[in-house]
């Protein structure tokens, strides 16, 4: 029963945000008493921390090879899973902030997880720096800062389309990878861009 409530609160999430979702329309979509609901999660915020720890929980998977060579392929197989699971739980990135300000346990796990992130994300950065896929910073170039910049564009990906929806406008569609792509490219060296040039092949012979 937990799971199946789970399931229902994540799609009612999704379907409307999370401020006006109570725990009595999660009842009635389930067809049981609030009461009963009470009895596995005693109010919305219990409910709330529980799927958020899954969420961060299954992002702990999201890794790269140890001890062998880490390629481009690898960073952005790792950042598509990122992208799906918002896709599965569009309620927490669309009301990101909301929910940070509202939840207080969740919001220091999410703040702490996310600098460890910075952190291991530079590390990458210096692999890739040591191996000759990408040139060394420079007054130029600040990883640290596009680092900040890739982790804000993948967390607010999906509820940036909700703001701009016109059917014209393309840019926005699909997935964020190509936008990180972007972001990276003007500091590819010759070998990173090969490398990039055979990922594109491949990703391009998979569709």
């Amino acid at each position: 029963m937990k799971n199946r409530i789970k399931l229902i609160a994540v799609e009612l999430f999704n379907q409307h945000g999370i401020s006006t979702v109570s725990m009595k329309q999660i009842a009635d979509k389930l067809g049981i008493s609030a009461g009963n609901l009470r009895y596995h999660y005693k109010d919305k915020a219990a409910l709330l921390e529980v799927i958020y720890n899954e969420m961060h929980n299954e992002t702990l998977n999201y890794i790269l090879p140890k001890n062998s060579y880490i390629t481009l392929f690898h960073f952005e197989e790792m950042m598509l899973k990122f992208d799906n699971l918002q896709e599965r739980y569009l309620f927490f990135f669309s009301d990101v902030v909301h929910i940070l300000k509202t939840y207080s346990n969740i919001s220091h796990i999410y703040e702490v997880s996310n600098l460890i992130r910075f952190k291991d994300a530079r590390k990458l950065v210096d692999y890739y720096i040591e191996s000759g896929r990408l040139k060394p910073e420079n007054k130029y170039i600040d990883y640290d800062k596009i680092i900040y910049s890739i982790w804000m564009i993948s967390t607010f990906w999906q509820s940036q389309k909700q703001v701009i929806t016109s059917k014209k406008y393309k840019v926005n569609k699909g997935n964020s990878m190509q936008m990180l792509w972007n972001i990276l490219m003007p500091c590819f060296t010759e070998k990173g861009m090969n490398e990039y040039l055979e990922l594109k092949k491949f990703v391009n012979q998979k569709q």
